[in-house]
């Protein structure tokens, strides 16, 4: 799976999951540093809260659900089918196999 597909390939994607941080969100670190050791079965992208402009125009209801961090969206051929608060890897993995 590539490392750099952008945010919309990866909501238009059969299954994707964008990942809504910040730099001060511990958290979200540590989320970051599982991942990267063991990666989900799914193609992922981390947008910062502050850079997601055109993802909350284009998805409103996601951007509305958007509040502890990390904050992660399951998307499949454009639409968004879950979100993840508080996420941790075994929550992300929960609602891939929901």
């Amino acid at each position: 799976m590539p490392l750099d597909m952008a945010w919309e390939e990866i909501v238009g994607s059969e299954l994707g999951i964008i990942i809504i941080r910040a730099e001060d969100c511990l958290h979200c670190v540590e989320l970051r540093a599982i991942l990267s050791e063991q990666p989900l079965s799914a193609p992922m992208e981390w947008i910062d809260k502050q850079n997601a402009t055109d993802l909350y125009s284009q998805y409103p209801l996601f951007a509305a659900s958007v509040d502890i961090l990390p904050f992660a969206g399951i998307f499949s051929d454009g639409e968004l089918k879950q979100v993840v608060r508080a996420a941790t890897r075994e929550r992300i993995e929960d609602a891939l196999s929901a």
